[in-house]
């Protein structure tokens, strides 16, 4: 689809959106009261499918104490009413900021664990809350609930000095979901939504593109007339979970879609009540089976993950040109770390100019992704230390070390499956926005003119990498060489100073490997420094200023990559038992 054809496809969408929420709101006084109390428990199911959707169907963080967030904002909307008098548009706002403040609470410890003990984590956060809304009676009413709540069904409810009737409280409530499915569309489109399915993919990946994963998750989890605590029980979240789950987890629709089955589903099996979580058992394993992306992957397209706004620039970016105080941008001095006693690395001291490309080799084990790995920041080292640019990074979160400029690549791509080249390469500029949640949320001006001017440079980047054809592919689809490519477009839109590439030519096609050289060639004419990790030594020969070779956790060899083939210890380590050996390779290499 063309742009202007995307673009008015979008508008009708919005259009068509907009007008059944006003059908809705104009139906709702002529429907009967039965119909309206229905209607009220969709809106709700939705808000609760969305939230657990934004939690664990993006950032990827399981979820099965939801029920606890929402026993805060019903408990404290209730309280600021009866005790503190407060009107509904303040209470609601108020609960909403308390629930948000325990889940930003609650994700410095849930944020040290995974998959399991997260869902356990999780589970016990919610059994506590419910736990403490049945025995604290004095300010809950325990188990016989609060009652003199403001009630809608008997006028006693009020916003702005209007009584809300049924009908009116419905209107409210539907504009109230209109509004906050808006904003979670935008953000979902944004560069923090982006960041939720890097974290899920995987968070060393995250990492390395600056995308810091304690306070993501940390964002993720602020995200989220009879009162009684049987509202607010396990069941609940399962039910939750199950809406977003069989409605389609990482979708905006797909939660929407379940959460109108699972309201009206009871309904309409009130002689199987007894039986209601073997219905929702079976429609799960069906789901997985059937409908792996959920009742949204079978009925929409998929959705795009990016901004709807204007494309503008596309022009090259320079990166950022190393203090003039110093050529070397990257100092290591007597690095040394251990793994269970043994040594990975023991004393290793190297530098790299600006603007060179260095070769990293020696024979496997012999320390050159742990290398890596300490100058990103994913290991400290025991003893030595790390400079770039001047200023020590050594100890620093990978995270942080990104966002001076230091990009890497891995040995196997790690790229979001799901998403398509574009939205994969865009990941890399996360370090650059500069504009926050909120302004992507409400679609302010200065976001979305960032976004486009990120949108067109990874277009170029796209094309340069020899992607264009495929800008709109899931990366999935692609071959094992396209994914490399698309990972390594990603570390050229991030600007960087400093790039670690891990094995960028392994599993890769003659022709592919020539394109790899050529963008290799054009990055180190950027300005960019780089760092090659690589066996294969014809590549290497046309590339590199110079190699280090490193074998036992040690530097044996560090100057031209032709002379090498007269060091002994090289020869003897990794490219043969004596010199003679490896004088074809060097006669083969310098034909």
């Amino acid at each position: 689809m063309n742009p202007a054809r995307e673009a008015l496809a979008r508008v009708a969408d919005a259009r068509v959106a907009l007008v059944l929420v006003v059908v809705l709101g104009v139906a709702a006084e002529f429907a009967s009261a039965s119909s309206i109390q229905l209607w009220s428990f969709v809106l709700v199911n939705m808000l609760a499918a969305q939230s657990i959707n934004i939690l664990t169907g993006i950032a990827g963080q399981i979820s099965l104490g939801h029920a606890g967030f929402m026993s805060i904002g019903a408990y404290g909307s209730a309280l600021a009413m009866i005790k503190l008098g407060l009107p509904l548009p303040l209470s609601v706002p108020l609960s909403t900021a308390c629930s948000a403040i325990v889940g930003w609470a609650l994700s410095f410890a849930v944020g040290r664990v995974r998959e399991f003990y997260l869902a356990m984590m999780t589970l016990g956060f919610g059994m506590i809350l419910y736990e403490l809304v049945r025995e604290w009676s004095s300010l809950t009413g325990g188990v016989a609930g609060l009652s003199a709540i403001p009630s809608a069904a008997l006028a006693s409810l009020s916003a702005f000095g209007v009584k809300l009737t049924p009908a009116r409280y419905f209107q409210l409530m539907l504009a109230v979901c209109a509004l906050v499915i808006w904003l979670l569309r935008n953000f979902i489109k944004s560069p923090y939504g982006r960041a939720f399915f890097a974290i899920q993919t995987s968070e060393v990946a995250a990492g390395s593109m600056g995308i810091p994963r304690a306070a993501t998750k940390r964002l993720a989890y602020t995200l989220v007339g009879y009162l009684g605590p049987e509202s607010f029980d396990l069941n609940r979240s399962v039910e939750a979970l199950v809406m977003a789950i069989i409605g389609g987890l990482g979708t905006l629709v797909g939660p929407l879609l379940g959460s109108l089955l699972f309201t009206y589903l009871p309904e309409r099996l009130q002689l199987f009540a007894e039986y209601q979580f073997i219905v929702y058992g079976a429609l799960l394993l069906l789901s997985f089976i059937l409908l792996p992306r959920g009742l949204a992957g079978l009925f929409l397209p998929r959705p795009r993950y990016y901004a709807a706004t204007q494309v503008t620039g596309g022009a090259k970016s320079e990166p950022a040109a190393p203090s003039s105080d110093s050529e070397k941008l990257l100092q290591i001095d007597g690095v040394s770390i251990a793994f269970l006693g043994l040594k990975a690395l023991d004393g290793v001291s190297m530098d790299v100019k600006a603007g060179h490309l260095l070769g990293l080799i020696g024979p496997n084990g012999s320390g050159k992704s742990t290398l890596v790995n300490l100058i990103c920041g994913l290991y400290r080292p025991t003893g030595g230390r790390i400079l770039f640019d001047g200023s020590r990074v050594d100890g620093l979160a990978d995270h942080r070390v990104a966002r001076l400029g230091v990009i890497r690549t891995f040995q196997d791509p790690r790229l979001i499956r799901a998403f398509t080249v574009r939205e994969n390469v865009l990941l890399g500029a996360h370090r650059l926005y500069s504009s926050n949640p909120a302004s992507f949320a409400f679609r302010w001006r200065g976001a979305m003119a960032q976004e486009g001017r990120f949108l067109g440079e990874a277009d170029r980047v796209i094309a340069q990498v020899g992607l264009a054809h495929v800008a709109d592919t899931p990366v999935h689809e692609l071959t094992y060489g396209d994914q490399r490519m698309t990972e390594l477009a990603r570390a050229v839109l991030a600007r960087p100073r400093l790039v670690l590439l891990d094995e960028p030519a392994a599993g890769l096609s003659e022709a592919e490997t020539q394109r790899l050289e050529a963008v290799l060639k054009s990055l180190k004419d950027s300005g960019a420094t780089v760092v090659l990790i690589d066996h294969h030594m014809e590549f290497l020969r046309g590339l590199v200023d110079e190699v280090v070779v490193l074998d036992s956790g040690k530097a044996i060899y560090r100057g031209p990559m032709a002379a090498m083939y007269q060091d002994e210890k090289v020869v003897e380590a990794y490219l043969g038992s004596s010199v003679e050996e490896a004088e074809p390779a060097k006669r083969s290499i310098d034909a």
